[in-house]
């Protein structure tokens, strides 16, 4: 009984915190640095459990179409750059993150090729093990078995920030990243 009620505290907890993290936005977790710096604070225990549970797609990570905060928020998060990752989804995919072109190339909210997304996985692996243990790693390994577009948004939101790498890889979305680059 003693373990249920732990289990059901942490739970409550975690759900709280997701939901006032989704609430306020990147500006919960985000610490400021100096000027012009893009820093993320650590995240805290909360917050990991919260992202474990987006992973698993709990809460607002099955939610697959339109525009919302980063569901995101580790190492790779920008808090400066979310205007610019938000106007690349709006572009690529009309925020839809179960698209898929024309030609059946390119999938998911940030029209990703499954060259580039499996890539991603496999960039994601590391920092997922460190944070998630071993059942992260069988989540980020079952990515690469499907199709991008099935990926949760926390899961794509991912792999963007994971490619993006504070701007280095911007050059993937080459049309939608320099008309929203120039607007921020």
């Amino acid at each position: 009984m003693k373990m249920q009620g732990k289990l059901i505290g942490s739970t409550v907890v975690a759900v709280a915190t997701a939901l006032a993290l989704l609430l306020t936005g990147p500006g919960a977790v985000a610490a400021e640095g100096p000027a012009g710096a893009d820093q993320v604070a650590p995240a805290p225990p909360e917050r990991k459990q919260v992202e474990f549970a987006l992973a698993q797609g709990e809460f607002k990570s099955s939610d697959r179409r339109g525009v919302l905060v980063s569901l995101y928020q580790g190492k790779w998060f920008m808090p400066r750059r979310e205007k610019v990752r938000k106007c690349i989804a709006k572009r690529e995919s009309g925020a839809n993150y179960r698209a898929v072109s024309a030609g059946g190339r390119y999938r998911g909210a940030y029209q990703m090729s499954r060259r580039l997304a499996v890539g991603a996985s496999w960039m994601m692996q590391r920092e997922v093990r460190k944070e998630f243990g071993s059942e992260g790693v069988k989540l980020v390994s079952a990515l690469r078995k499907k199709p991008t577009q099935q990926w949760n948004r926390y899961w794509q939101d991912r792999a963007f920030w994971t490619i993006w790498r504070h701007g280095e890889g911007k050059s993937h979305w080459r049309g939608g990243g320099k008309k929203c680059m120039k607007r921020r």
